[in-house]
């Protein structure tokens, strides 16, 4: 790892966390290369955990458990808000339209009452 300069600007970094470039090999014994963000003042030659995909480029660490716990039952709310807002449209929806059919319905049998009764009904 390179020294971690303190040089917000021109890293572009705040925080306590600079950019600094690491070198790490893989499983297979390739040696890799990239930069990360690491604590301010951080020597040359310190050890930093980095994460890697399978095509060993550099990722983000996985989620902890309670963030992962977090975003899981946000998703489930989320999912279940969906799933409610689906149905209650789904049932506004339809009564919209029987209410339509059930007064155009009612306006016909008027129609014929008010014809039976000898006049037009309003």
């Amino acid at each position: 790892m390179s020294d971690a300069s303190s040089n917000p600007l021109a890293t572009g970094t705040t925080g306590g966390r600079v950019d600094a470039t690491v070198r790490w090999t893989a499983p297979d014994g390739t040696r890799h290369s990239g930069s990360i963000p690491v604590d301010e003042g951080m020597k040359a030659g310190s050890r930093v955990t980095v994460w890697t995909d399978p095509g060993n480029q550099l990722t983000t660490a996985p989620p902890s458990a309670t963030q992962a716990g977090v975003d899981a039952a946000f998703m489930g709310a989320a999912s279940s808000f969906a799933v409610v807002a689906a149905a209650a449209g789904g049932y506004y929806g339809a009564r919209v339209v029987l209410n339509r059919r059930r007064r155009a319905a009612w306006a016909h049998e008027w129609e014929d009452v008010g014809s039976q009764w000898g006049r037009a009904a309003n």
